[in-house]
Protein backbone atom coordinates (compact mmCIF):
# COMPACT_ATOMS: atom_id res chain seq x y z
CA UNK A 1 0.00 0.00 0.00
CA UNK A 2 1.47 3.72 -0.91
CA UNK A 3 2.04 6.05 1.55
CA UNK A 4 0.63 9.31 1.73
CA UNK A 5 1.47 12.17 0.17
CA UNK A 6 0.76 14.59 2.69
CA UNK A 7 2.93 12.46 5.64
CA UNK A 8 6.62 13.56 6.06
CA UNK A 9 9.29 10.81 6.10
CA UNK A 10 10.15 10.08 9.96
CA UNK A 11 13.61 11.25 9.21
CA UNK A 12 12.44 14.40 8.57
CA UNK A 13 10.54 14.66 12.28
CA UNK A 14 13.47 13.85 13.54
CA UNK A 15 16.03 16.02 12.28
CA UNK A 16 13.06 19.11 13.09
CA UNK A 17 13.38 17.70 16.54
CA UNK A 18 17.20 17.76 16.97
CA UNK A 19 16.93 21.09 15.42
CA UNK A 20 14.16 22.18 17.59
CA UNK A 21 16.23 21.21 20.79
CA UNK A 22 20.10 22.46 19.20
CA UNK A 23 18.14 26.36 19.16
CA UNK A 24 16.45 26.05 22.25
CA UNK A 25 19.87 24.43 24.28
CA UNK A 26 21.77 27.86 22.68
CA UNK A 27 18.87 30.56 23.99
CA UNK A 28 19.10 28.50 27.73
CA UNK A 29 23.10 28.92 26.89
CA UNK A 30 22.69 32.14 26.04
CA UNK A 31 20.42 33.61 29.39
CA UNK A 32 22.64 31.78 31.38
CA UNK A 33 25.64 33.25 30.00
CA UNK A 34 24.14 36.83 30.19
CA UNK A 35 22.74 36.34 33.82
CA UNK A 36 26.49 35.34 34.48
CA UNK A 37 27.95 38.33 33.38
CA UNK A 38 25.32 40.73 34.40
CA UNK A 39 25.51 39.18 37.93
CA UNK A 40 30.12 39.66 37.08
CA UNK A 41 28.98 43.33 36.45
CA UNK A 42 26.81 44.52 39.37
CA UNK A 43 29.82 42.23 42.01
CA UNK A 44 32.56 44.59 39.62
CA UNK A 45 30.19 47.82 40.22
CA UNK A 46 29.67 47.51 44.23
CA UNK A 47 33.60 46.16 44.52
CA UNK A 48 34.80 49.59 42.23
CA UNK A 49 31.78 51.89 43.31
CA UNK A 50 30.95 52.53 39.72
CA UNK A 51 28.48 54.96 39.27
CA UNK A 52 26.74 57.13 36.63
CA UNK A 53 25.20 60.85 36.04
CA UNK A 54 23.29 61.47 32.94
CA UNK A 55 24.52 58.10 31.89
CA UNK A 56 27.90 59.09 32.50
CA UNK A 57 30.31 56.51 34.80
CA UNK A 58 32.74 58.05 36.74
CA UNK A 59 34.62 56.28 39.42
CA UNK A 60 35.02 56.80 42.92
CA UNK A 61 37.22 54.02 44.07
CA UNK A 62 40.37 54.24 45.63
CA UNK A 63 39.19 58.01 46.83
CA UNK A 64 41.54 58.86 50.06
CA UNK A 65 39.02 60.57 52.43
CA UNK A 66 40.84 63.80 52.26
CA UNK A 67 39.86 64.15 48.68
CA UNK A 68 36.24 62.02 49.11
CA UNK A 69 34.69 65.15 50.59
CA UNK A 70 35.32 67.39 48.01
CA UNK A 71 34.65 64.73 45.30
CA UNK A 72 30.84 63.95 46.88
CA UNK A 73 30.29 67.76 47.06
CA UNK A 74 31.04 68.26 43.26
CA UNK A 75 29.37 65.21 42.52
CA UNK A 76 26.15 66.44 44.29
CA UNK A 77 26.33 69.80 42.53
CA UNK A 78 26.33 68.55 38.95
CA UNK A 79 23.33 65.98 40.07
CA UNK A 80 21.53 69.37 41.05
CA UNK A 81 22.44 71.06 37.76
CA UNK A 82 21.54 68.32 35.94
CA UNK A 83 18.51 67.59 37.58
CA UNK A 84 17.01 71.36 37.73
CA UNK A 85 13.17 71.94 37.58
CA UNK A 86 13.24 75.30 35.18
CA UNK A 87 9.85 76.43 36.38
CA UNK A 88 8.42 78.01 33.11
CA UNK A 89 4.87 78.39 35.11
CA UNK A 90 3.75 81.85 35.79
CA UNK A 91 4.69 83.50 39.69
CA UNK A 92 1.89 83.99 41.81
CA UNK A 93 4.21 86.25 44.17
CA UNK A 94 7.55 88.11 43.69
CA UNK A 95 9.69 88.99 46.20
CA UNK A 96 12.73 91.55 45.57
CA UNK A 97 16.02 91.92 47.80
CA UNK A 98 18.29 94.67 47.24
CA UNK A 99 21.13 95.71 49.41
CA UNK A 100 23.76 97.93 48.57
CA UNK A 101 27.41 97.77 49.85
CA UNK A 102 28.38 94.05 49.36
CA UNK A 103 31.42 92.64 47.28
CA UNK A 104 32.54 89.60 46.89
CA UNK A 105 34.95 89.40 49.80
CA UNK A 106 32.51 90.29 52.13
CA UNK A 107 30.82 87.25 50.70
CA UNK A 108 33.66 85.00 51.12
CA UNK A 109 34.25 86.25 54.74
CA UNK A 110 30.81 85.41 56.06
CA UNK A 111 30.77 81.68 54.12
CA UNK A 112 33.81 81.28 56.55
CA UNK A 113 32.35 82.43 59.42
CA UNK A 114 29.50 80.02 58.65
CA UNK A 115 31.65 77.00 58.03
CA UNK A 116 35.29 75.26 59.09
CA UNK A 117 37.96 75.95 56.98
CA UNK A 118 38.65 72.19 56.22
CA UNK A 119 35.57 71.38 54.78
CA UNK A 120 33.55 73.14 51.60
CA UNK A 121 32.44 76.08 52.74
CA UNK A 122 28.72 76.50 52.89
CA UNK A 123 26.88 78.22 50.56
CA UNK A 124 25.14 81.84 51.65
CA UNK A 125 21.32 80.95 50.63
CA UNK A 126 20.70 83.08 47.79
CA UNK A 127 24.09 81.24 46.49
CA UNK A 128 22.15 78.20 46.49
CA UNK A 129 19.24 80.15 43.66
CA UNK A 130 19.29 77.96 40.64
CA UNK A 131 20.07 81.05 38.45
CA UNK A 132 22.02 83.89 38.43
CA UNK A 133 22.55 87.39 36.51
CA UNK A 134 24.81 90.20 36.13
CA UNK A 135 22.82 93.80 35.49
CA UNK A 136 25.29 96.40 33.83
CA UNK A 137 24.64 100.61 35.05
CA UNK A 138 23.71 103.27 33.19
CA UNK A 139 26.88 105.19 34.19
CA UNK A 140 28.50 104.30 30.75
CA UNK A 141 27.44 108.21 29.65
CA UNK A 142 28.07 110.01 33.18
CA UNK A 143 30.85 110.74 35.62
CA UNK A 144 28.62 109.38 37.93
CA UNK A 145 26.27 106.92 38.99
CA UNK A 146 22.79 108.53 40.73
CA UNK A 147 21.27 105.97 42.78
CA UNK A 148 17.97 107.18 42.27
CA UNK A 149 18.28 107.11 38.17
CA UNK A 150 19.77 103.33 38.41
CA UNK A 151 16.89 102.31 40.55
CA UNK A 152 14.45 103.87 37.80
CA UNK A 153 15.89 102.37 35.86
CA UNK A 154 15.95 98.90 37.66
CA UNK A 155 12.51 98.98 38.84
CA UNK A 156 10.52 100.85 35.69
CA UNK A 157 12.47 99.14 33.01
CA UNK A 158 13.11 102.61 31.37
CA UNK A 159 16.44 104.26 31.50
CA UNK A 160 15.89 108.03 32.71
CA UNK A 161 18.36 111.13 32.13
CA UNK A 162 20.90 111.30 35.26
CA UNK A 163 19.91 112.46 38.36
CA UNK A 164 15.98 112.60 37.31
CA UNK A 165 13.78 109.72 38.22
CA UNK A 166 10.55 108.01 36.92
CA UNK A 167 10.78 109.56 33.59
CA UNK A 168 11.48 108.80 29.93
CA UNK A 169 14.33 110.50 28.22
CA UNK A 170 12.07 113.33 27.63
CA UNK A 171 12.52 115.01 31.05
CA UNK A 172 15.79 116.88 31.53
CA UNK A 173 17.10 117.81 34.91
CA UNK A 174 15.43 120.25 37.09
CA UNK A 175 13.06 120.62 34.52
CA UNK A 176 9.74 121.14 36.12
CA UNK A 177 7.53 121.85 32.68
CA UNK A 178 8.55 118.72 31.07
CA UNK A 179 7.96 116.45 34.54
CA UNK A 180 4.40 117.80 34.36
CA UNK A 181 3.71 116.11 31.06
CA UNK A 182 2.70 112.66 32.27
CA UNK A 183 2.98 111.10 28.42
CA UNK A 184 6.50 110.82 30.07
CA UNK A 185 5.56 109.13 32.77
CA UNK A 186 7.36 105.46 33.25
CA UNK A 187 4.91 102.91 35.28
CA UNK A 188 7.41 101.29 38.11
CA UNK A 189 7.14 97.77 38.82
CA UNK A 190 4.96 98.45 42.10
CA UNK A 191 2.35 100.17 40.08
CA UNK A 192 2.48 97.56 37.36
CA UNK A 193 1.49 95.18 40.60
CA UNK A 194 -1.25 97.29 41.94
CA UNK A 195 -2.86 97.25 38.10
CA UNK A 196 -2.59 93.53 38.17
CA UNK A 197 -4.77 93.50 41.48
CA UNK A 198 -1.81 92.50 43.21
CA UNK A 199 -1.34 93.65 47.10
CA UNK A 200 1.84 95.46 47.52
CA UNK A 201 4.80 96.31 49.65
CA UNK A 202 8.00 97.99 50.72
CA UNK A 203 10.27 97.61 53.42
CA UNK A 204 13.68 99.07 53.80
CA UNK A 205 15.95 99.65 56.76
CA UNK A 206 16.64 103.07 55.40
CA UNK A 207 15.00 106.10 54.24
CA UNK A 208 10.98 105.21 52.66
CA UNK A 209 11.86 108.67 50.89
CA UNK A 210 15.22 107.34 49.72
CA UNK A 211 16.66 106.56 46.56
CA UNK A 212 15.82 103.08 45.88
CA UNK A 213 12.37 103.28 47.34
CA UNK A 214 11.15 106.51 46.49
CA UNK A 215 11.57 105.07 42.39
CA UNK A 216 8.78 102.92 43.13
CA UNK A 217 6.41 105.83 43.32
CA UNK A 218 7.77 109.26 42.71
CA UNK A 219 8.86 111.06 39.56
CA UNK A 220 11.35 113.78 40.15
CA UNK A 221 13.70 116.12 37.46
CA UNK A 222 16.02 116.14 39.96
CA UNK A 223 16.37 112.75 42.42
CA UNK A 224 17.88 115.32 45.52
CA UNK A 225 14.43 116.75 45.95
CA UNK A 226 13.47 114.46 48.54
CA UNK A 227 11.30 116.83 51.23
CA UNK A 228 10.31 120.53 51.25
CA UNK A 229 13.97 121.36 52.73
CA UNK A 230 15.36 120.41 49.15
CA UNK A 231 13.20 121.76 46.62
CA UNK A 232 13.77 125.42 45.40
CA UNK A 233 10.78 128.07 45.62
CA UNK A 234 10.86 128.07 41.79
CA UNK A 235 10.42 124.64 41.11
CA UNK A 236 7.96 124.29 43.87
CA UNK A 237 5.93 127.51 42.00
CA UNK A 238 6.49 125.12 38.69
CA UNK A 239 4.50 122.83 39.74
CA UNK A 240 7.28 120.15 40.91
CA UNK A 241 6.55 117.90 44.28
CA UNK A 242 9.20 116.61 46.47
CA UNK A 243 9.36 112.60 46.98
CA UNK A 244 8.53 112.47 50.18
CA UNK A 245 5.20 114.17 49.37
CA UNK A 246 4.58 112.07 46.17
CA UNK A 247 4.12 108.94 48.81
CA UNK A 248 0.62 110.32 49.78
CA UNK A 249 -0.18 112.71 46.66
CA UNK A 250 0.75 109.79 44.50
CA UNK A 251 -1.91 107.23 43.38
CA UNK A 252 0.47 104.54 43.58
CA UNK A 253 2.14 105.72 46.78
CA UNK A 254 -1.87 105.48 48.13
CA UNK A 255 -2.24 102.36 47.25
CA UNK A 256 0.99 100.46 48.77
CA UNK A 257 -0.21 98.03 51.12
CA UNK A 258 2.65 97.86 53.74
CA UNK A 259 5.34 100.53 53.71
CA UNK A 260 7.92 100.17 56.89
CA UNK A 261 11.42 102.00 57.24
CA UNK A 262 12.90 104.95 58.24
CA UNK A 263 13.17 108.38 57.00
CA UNK A 264 10.68 110.67 59.50
CA UNK A 265 12.29 113.56 59.41
CA UNK A 266 11.46 113.46 55.24
CA UNK A 267 8.02 112.96 56.33
CA UNK A 268 7.18 114.59 59.63
CA UNK A 269 8.73 118.49 60.18
CA UNK A 270 10.70 119.30 63.27
CA UNK A 271 11.21 115.48 64.24
CA UNK A 272 12.44 115.09 67.83
CA UNK A 273 15.79 115.12 67.96
CA UNK A 274 17.10 112.21 70.62
CA UNK A 275 20.44 110.49 71.20
CA UNK A 276 18.97 106.93 70.24
CA UNK A 277 17.69 108.34 67.30
CA UNK A 278 19.58 111.51 65.77
CA UNK A 279 17.69 113.63 63.11
CA UNK A 280 20.71 113.62 60.35
CA UNK A 281 21.91 117.02 59.69
CA UNK A 282 23.71 115.35 56.52
CA UNK A 283 19.90 114.41 54.95
CA UNK A 284 16.94 115.73 54.03
CA UNK A 285 15.11 117.41 57.13
CA UNK A 286 11.68 118.85 56.62
CA UNK A 287 10.47 122.44 57.08
CA UNK A 288 7.02 123.31 56.17
CA UNK A 289 5.12 121.93 59.18
CA UNK A 290 3.97 118.72 57.28
CA UNK A 291 2.83 115.68 58.98
CA UNK A 292 2.96 113.26 56.32
CA UNK A 293 2.45 109.69 58.61
CA UNK A 294 -0.84 112.27 60.20
CA UNK A 295 -2.10 112.90 56.51
CA UNK A 296 -1.86 109.34 55.72
CA UNK A 297 -3.44 108.33 58.79
CA UNK A 298 -6.56 110.54 57.81
CA UNK A 299 -6.16 109.58 54.05
CA UNK A 300 -7.19 105.57 55.09
CA UNK A 301 -9.99 106.76 58.20
CA UNK A 302 -11.36 108.44 54.77
CA UNK A 303 -11.40 105.79 52.37
CA UNK A 304 -13.06 103.28 55.13
CA UNK A 305 -9.88 101.15 55.74
CA UNK A 306 -8.44 98.71 57.92
CA UNK A 307 -5.03 100.02 58.46
CA UNK A 308 -2.33 100.99 61.49
CA UNK A 309 0.30 103.27 61.96
CA UNK A 310 3.56 101.91 63.58
CA UNK A 311 5.85 104.07 65.56
CA UNK A 312 8.79 101.43 67.19
CA UNK A 313 9.08 97.59 68.18
CA UNK A 314 6.41 97.22 70.38
CA UNK A 315 3.66 98.61 68.09
CA UNK A 316 4.99 95.92 64.95
CA UNK A 317 4.94 93.01 67.57
CA UNK A 318 1.39 93.74 68.61
CA UNK A 319 0.56 93.95 65.15
CA UNK A 320 -1.85 91.24 63.84
CA UNK A 321 -1.59 91.85 60.40
CA UNK A 322 -3.91 89.75 59.32
CA UNK A 323 -6.38 91.79 60.63
CA UNK A 324 -5.26 95.08 58.20
CA UNK A 325 -5.08 95.99 54.91
CA UNK A 326 -2.95 98.81 54.98
CA UNK A 327 0.24 99.35 57.23
CA UNK A 328 2.75 102.49 57.78
CA UNK A 329 5.49 101.90 60.21
CA UNK A 330 8.27 104.62 60.50
CA UNK A 331 10.93 103.68 62.72
CA UNK A 332 13.68 106.28 62.60
CA UNK A 333 14.78 109.77 61.51
CA UNK A 334 16.99 108.43 58.76
CA UNK A 335 18.07 104.84 58.95
CA UNK A 336 17.16 101.72 61.21
CA UNK A 337 19.89 101.14 63.50
CA UNK A 338 21.99 98.07 62.44
CA UNK A 339 22.48 95.21 64.55
CA UNK A 340 25.63 96.66 65.82
CA UNK A 341 24.19 99.98 66.57
CA UNK A 342 21.44 98.11 68.85
CA UNK A 343 22.77 99.03 72.26
CA UNK A 344 22.46 102.62 71.56
CA UNK A 345 18.83 102.23 71.92
CA UNK A 346 16.28 100.58 73.98
CA UNK A 347 15.21 97.39 72.31
CA UNK A 348 11.70 98.20 71.90
CA UNK A 349 12.44 101.46 70.23
CA UNK A 350 13.57 99.80 66.47
CA UNK A 351 12.38 96.41 64.93
CA UNK A 352 14.75 94.23 63.31
CA UNK A 353 14.76 93.12 59.50
CA UNK A 354 13.44 89.89 60.34
CA UNK A 355 10.66 91.28 62.31
CA UNK A 356 9.33 93.66 59.64
CA UNK A 357 9.60 90.57 57.14
CA UNK A 358 7.12 88.75 59.14
CA UNK A 359 4.14 91.22 59.31
CA UNK A 360 4.92 92.39 56.60
CA UNK A 361 3.78 88.80 54.63
CA UNK A 362 1.11 88.59 57.51
CA UNK A 363 -0.43 91.69 56.00
CA UNK A 364 0.01 90.94 52.26
CA UNK A 365 -0.76 87.48 52.14
CA UNK A 366 -4.47 87.01 51.20
CA UNK A 367 -6.02 84.08 49.45
CA UNK A 368 -7.58 85.45 46.44
CA UNK A 369 -4.49 87.90 45.86
CA UNK A 370 -1.05 87.27 44.72
CA UNK A 371 1.43 89.61 46.30
CA UNK A 372 4.54 91.67 45.34
CA UNK A 373 7.16 92.96 48.05
CA UNK A 374 10.50 94.71 47.73
CA UNK A 375 13.46 94.94 50.89
CA UNK A 376 16.17 96.96 50.71
CA UNK A 377 19.19 97.49 52.99
CA UNK A 378 22.90 98.53 52.91
CA UNK A 379 25.78 98.63 54.65
CA UNK A 380 27.08 101.87 55.72
CA UNK A 381 30.09 103.68 54.17
CA UNK A 382 31.96 103.56 57.78
CA UNK A 383 31.09 99.97 58.46
CA UNK A 384 33.85 97.83 59.30
CA UNK A 385 34.92 94.43 58.11
CA UNK A 386 33.40 92.84 61.00
CA UNK A 387 29.84 95.30 60.68
CA UNK A 388 29.56 94.38 57.01
CA UNK A 389 30.28 90.22 57.70
CA UNK A 390 27.33 90.64 60.87
CA UNK A 391 24.86 92.77 58.86
CA UNK A 392 25.46 90.29 55.76
CA UNK A 393 24.82 86.92 58.27
CA UNK A 394 21.36 88.45 59.11
CA UNK A 395 20.76 89.30 55.71
CA UNK A 396 20.89 85.38 55.47
CA UNK A 397 18.71 84.28 57.84
CA UNK A 398 16.45 86.75 56.77
CA UNK A 399 16.34 85.44 53.13
CA UNK A 400 16.38 81.74 53.75
CA UNK A 401 13.41 82.58 56.39
CA UNK A 402 11.56 83.59 53.29
CA UNK A 403 12.54 80.81 51.28
CA UNK A 404 11.26 78.16 53.70
CA UNK A 405 7.96 79.91 53.87
CA UNK A 406 7.21 80.48 50.06
CA UNK A 407 6.68 77.46 47.75
CA UNK A 408 9.59 77.82 44.79
CA UNK A 409 6.75 76.83 42.55
CA UNK A 410 4.57 79.92 43.43
CA UNK A 411 6.88 82.94 44.26
CA UNK A 412 9.62 84.37 42.24
CA UNK A 413 13.03 85.51 44.59
CA UNK A 414 15.35 88.04 43.30
CA UNK A 415 18.35 88.68 45.40
CA UNK A 416 19.86 91.74 44.09
CA UNK A 417 23.52 92.98 45.37
CA UNK A 418 25.15 96.28 44.34
CA UNK A 419 28.83 96.96 45.46
CA UNK A 420 28.68 100.78 45.91
CA UNK A 421 32.35 100.87 47.43
CA UNK A 422 33.86 101.12 43.66
CA UNK A 423 33.45 104.97 42.30
CA UNK A 424 34.93 105.07 39.15
CA UNK A 425 34.91 107.67 36.26
CA UNK A 426 32.70 105.85 33.44
CA UNK A 427 33.83 108.34 30.95
CA UNK A 428 37.61 107.19 30.97
CA UNK A 429 37.50 103.23 32.00
CA UNK A 430 40.81 103.30 33.14
CA UNK A 431 40.52 105.79 35.43
CA UNK A 432 39.81 103.65 38.90
CA UNK A 433 39.54 106.89 41.21
CA UNK A 434 36.94 108.74 42.76
CA UNK A 435 35.02 111.35 41.56
CA UNK A 436 34.73 114.29 42.72
CA UNK A 437 30.99 115.94 42.46
CA UNK A 438 30.34 119.39 41.11
CA UNK A 439 28.90 121.78 42.77
CA UNK A 440 26.43 122.62 40.26
CA UNK A 441 24.71 118.75 41.03
CA UNK A 442 25.24 118.60 44.78
CA UNK A 443 24.89 122.27 45.68
CA UNK A 444 23.60 121.87 49.32
CA UNK A 445 25.66 119.22 50.32
CA UNK A 446 28.96 118.95 52.93
CA UNK A 447 32.26 117.34 52.35
CA UNK A 448 30.21 114.67 54.41
CA UNK A 449 27.47 114.04 52.64
CA UNK A 450 29.03 114.47 49.46
CA UNK A 451 31.27 111.37 50.31
CA UNK A 452 28.68 109.44 51.92
CA UNK A 453 26.95 109.72 48.51
CA UNK A 454 29.68 108.71 46.24
CA UNK A 455 30.59 105.43 48.38
CA UNK A 456 27.11 104.55 47.89
CA UNK A 457 26.65 104.99 44.29
CA UNK A 458 25.50 101.95 42.88
CA UNK A 459 27.87 99.88 40.72
CA UNK A 460 26.81 96.94 38.48
CA UNK A 461 24.48 94.54 40.31
CA UNK A 462 24.28 90.43 41.03
CA UNK A 463 21.00 88.63 41.07
CA UNK A 464 20.52 85.66 41.96
CA UNK A 465 17.28 84.30 40.88
CA UNK A 466 14.99 81.10 42.36
CA UNK A 467 11.07 80.44 41.53
CA UNK A 468 8.95 80.53 37.97
CA UNK A 469 10.70 82.32 35.04
CA UNK A 470 13.82 82.59 37.68
CA UNK A 471 15.91 81.06 34.20
CA UNK A 472 15.57 84.32 32.25
CA UNK A 473 18.09 85.88 34.41
CA UNK A 474 21.10 83.92 32.77
CA UNK A 475 23.97 86.24 31.62
CA UNK A 476 24.97 89.46 31.58
CA UNK A 477 21.96 91.93 30.93
CA UNK A 478 20.84 95.84 30.76
CA UNK A 479 19.79 97.21 34.30
CA UNK A 480 16.20 97.82 32.58
CA UNK A 481 16.41 94.17 32.02
CA UNK A 482 15.30 93.01 35.32
CA UNK A 483 11.86 94.92 35.88
CA UNK A 484 10.60 93.27 32.50
CA UNK A 485 11.72 89.57 33.88
CA UNK A 486 9.23 90.65 36.23
CA UNK A 487 6.35 91.75 34.34
CA UNK A 488 6.41 88.71 32.13
CA UNK A 489 6.58 86.28 35.05
CA UNK A 490 3.64 87.72 36.94
CA UNK A 491 2.04 88.64 33.28
CA UNK A 492 2.04 92.36 34.56
CA UNK A 493 2.21 96.02 32.40
CA UNK A 494 2.85 95.08 28.93
CA UNK A 495 2.21 91.37 29.50
CA UNK A 496 -0.92 91.47 31.65
CA UNK A 497 -3.60 88.83 31.44
CA UNK A 498 -5.98 91.22 31.44
CA UNK A 499 -4.76 92.51 27.64
CA UNK A 500 -6.75 90.67 24.74
CA UNK A 501 -4.75 88.60 21.79
CA UNK A 502 -5.34 91.88 19.57
CA UNK A 503 -3.52 93.86 22.31
CA UNK A 504 -0.58 92.23 23.08
CA UNK A 505 0.19 91.67 19.29
CA UNK A 506 0.43 95.21 18.86
CA UNK A 507 2.79 95.97 21.84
Amino acid sequence: MEQSKSSPPISHLRLNTTRIFAFATTILLTMIITMFCVSIMMRYEVDSEVSSIEDTPYWKDDIPPEQKLWFDEAIEELEVALNKNWRKQLARNAIIFVISGIDTETMAAAREVLSNRSKPQRKLIWERFPHLGRLKNSCSNTDLCDPFTVASALFNGVRPNFRVGGFDSSVHFRDCRASANISHYVKSILEQAQENGMRTGFITTRRVTGAAMGALYAHTPNTAWECDAALPVAARAAGCIDTALQLIKSEVGRQVNVIMGGGRQTLVSHSPNTAWDPVDETVCDSRDNRNIISDWQKLNVKLKREFAVLQNKQDLQELNGTNVDHVMGIFANNYLPLLMDGLKAPKKRTPQLSEMMGKALEVLKRKDKGYFLIVESGIKSSANVAEQIRTLLHWNDVVQQIVEQNSEDETLILSVFTNGYYVRNAVDGSAEVDVIPKEMDFPNENEAAANDRLVNMPTEAVVYARGPRSHLLHGVHEETYMSYVLSYALQMGHFSRKLNTEEKRNI
